[in-house]
């Protein structure tokens, strides 16, 4: 029934989109009207760029839960099939009407730019409230995000940005977090040479974006200067993960495995839910085991943690997925497996 009721929906989108347009197509190929004629111009883009685009959204959306603004790139394609119902004297006219259309989407931007700063305000406000009692900034940044924004993905990116800006910007005068209930940290920073390989890629980045703009520029400035700019947002990203690495080392605390692994790994992981605990010179994965495993990116593994289900783990620009396996780089792997193998005694004994 399910199927008979999306071929219909499919069916009726097909029938009242070719409607529109032989009707638009009838109009401006059998009328005498003026090529002139701004009011055809704007009842074409208007069919094109909104009606279609909002069928679309009733007809093959709607049902599947799916919001309207799944649609907002569609007009964008009715511009182009506007064009093409035009007639060739007339498509130079949609240029100069097509400024409706511009002023509206200049007000979608704006209201969503007053949603962005409304939510700025709350997070920001909620921040202050917490880091009175939450001495460590990065985990205050994660609780007032969690609790203006949310968990979905758009809450993980903003979050992933705030961190990174704190921990390149502002964490530099931080020696040490202050302990709180004495939990068992671990390091992985020293041993796995993380500033000399922040320092490598950082020279290669800087050398080779250099020779590349240049090269780029021969044939576009604007090419060049993305790739620059994307240089620059690695170099960035590269030594706030190391910041953070220094500053949040991997914490068992009140029965939790608190991973803050740089930028790159964020998960509280109940000691009831690890099956199993490895140490190993190093792990090298098959790419069938990399899809359900979180993995510890520019580091070679030396712990393997498996779970007896699937978690929530947050991984590059904090984007949540499930894992049944976590891999880890730490300075003291031996010392690691040792006490999570006490504690989870201890928890389940």
């Amino acid at each position: 029934m399910t199927i008979h009721k999306l071929q219909r929906s499919t069916l009726w989108f097909i029938a009242l989109t070719f409607l529109i347009l032989a009707a638009d197509l009838t109009v401006v190929r059998t009328s005498s009207i003026n090529e002139k004629d701004w009011l055809l111009v704007y009842a074409v883009m208007f069919d094109c760029m909104l009606v279609i685009p909002f069928l679309y959204w009733l007809c093959m959306l709607r049902g599947k839960g799916k919001s309207i603004s799944k649609v907002l790139p569609l007009p964008l394609l009715g511009g182009l099939a506007a064009w093409l119902v035009l007639p060739v004297s007339m498509r130079n006219h949609i240029w100069n009407g097509i400024w409706p259309i511009e002023l509206l989407i200049i007000a979608v931007e704006v209201t969503f730019i007053a949603y962005e700063v409304r939510i700025l305000y709350r997070f920001f406000r909620c921040f202050r409230q917490v880091a009175r009692e939450e001495a460590n900034t990065g985990e205050a940044l994660r609780k007032a995000a969690h609790e203006t924004i949310g968990r979905g993905k758009l809450a993980s990116l903003l979050l992933h940005d705030v961190s990174a800006a704190y921990y390149l910007l502002f964490s530099w005068k931080r020696e040490t977090l202050v302990k709180i209930e004495h939990p068992v940290e671990f390091s992985y920073y020293r041993k796995t040479s993380q500033r000399l390989y922040a320092a490598i890629l950082s020279k290669i980045l800087i050398i080779e974006g250099i020779c590349v703009h240049f090269l780029v520029q021969q044939w576009s400035d604007w090419a060049a200067w993305i790739l620059s700019i994307s240089d620059f947002w690695l170099l960035a990203l590269i030594w706030s993960d190391y910041r953070a690495s220094v500053l949040q080392p991997v914490k068992l605390q009140d029965g939790i495995l608190k991973l803050r692994y740089g930028l790159r790994i964020q998960a509280d992981v109940p000691l009831q839910l690890i099956a199993h605990t490895a140490t190993a010179l190093e792990y090298q994965l098959e790419k069938e085991e990399q899809r359900d495993a979180a993995l510890p990116l520019l580091a070679v593994p030396n712990i393997r943690i498996e779970l007896k289900e699937p978690i929530t783990v947050e991984g590059l620009l904090f984007l949540p997925r499930k894992v049944t396996k976590i891999f880890l780089a730490l300075d003291e792997p031996e010392a690691f497996v040792c006490e999570i193998e006490k504690l989870t005694d201890s928890y389940l004994g």
